[in-house]
């Protein structure tokens, strides 16, 4: 198993990092889980249920989910499909894990940066998805194993200066967060604790 603290604890510290309050999107998870064949993380559901969609410090953005059954992950994933499927010499940029199908094992896309660092989920539905560790990489360097949560990696690039490779911390005063535009399925409740 993979060493963290409890999933609502990393988005309750993000939270209060960016000095933001829950937006409380009511999201369908089973119906995206559904669709992706694996449940997925409780901390990333968390991150969903608290932020939404939005830039975090204006680089990273994470594949949230606006509510209802609507994912950007799981759009992301479908992208990254066709794309692979139009251009198959495209499939080296996922290995050693490939990209993940249905039932089975490879990389899931759950953030993206403004400078192209990208982190995924090196996901197998014969692992518990808590312990899925997080996998990155920079466009100048192959996948990096994290073994730790989305929501813990999004803490450490937003204000941990020794994450390096990754961190922004050293570049700006305070972390930030900016929703994009949602659809009215949220309340004002703050993030559990």
């Amino acid at each position: 198993m993979i060493g963290r603290g409890s999933a609502v604890s990393w988005v309750s510290r993000i939270a209060d990092a960016v000095e933001w309050r829950s937006m409380d999107v009511d999201i369908a998870w089973e119906v995206i889980e559904a669709r992706l064949g694996t449940a997925l993380p409780a901390d990333y559901k968390e991150l969903c249920r608290c932020f939404g969609v939005g830039e975090f410090s204006g680089y990273v953005h994470v594949y949230g989910a606006p509510g209802g059954a609507d994912s950007q992950m799981v759009d992301k994933l479908a992208s990254l499909w066709r794309t692979l499927e139009t251009h198959p010499i495209t499939r080296d940029a996922f290995d050693p894990y490939g990209l993940y199908r249905p039932g089975g094992a490879g990389l899931i896309p759950w953030a993206v940066s403004e400078t192209a660092v990208e982190f995924s989920w090196a996901a197998d539905v014969e692992v518990p998805p808590q312990d899925w560790p997080v996998v990155a990489r920079t466009e100048v360097s192959p996948w990096r194993r994290l073994p730790m949560s989305a929501s813990e990696c999004l803490f450490r690039v937003l204000t941990d200066v020794s994450f390096t490779e990754f961190t922004i911390a050293d570049l700006m005063e305070r972390p930030s967060f900016r929703p994009y535009a949602m659809e009215s399925r949220v309340s004002t409740r703050g993030c559990a604790r």
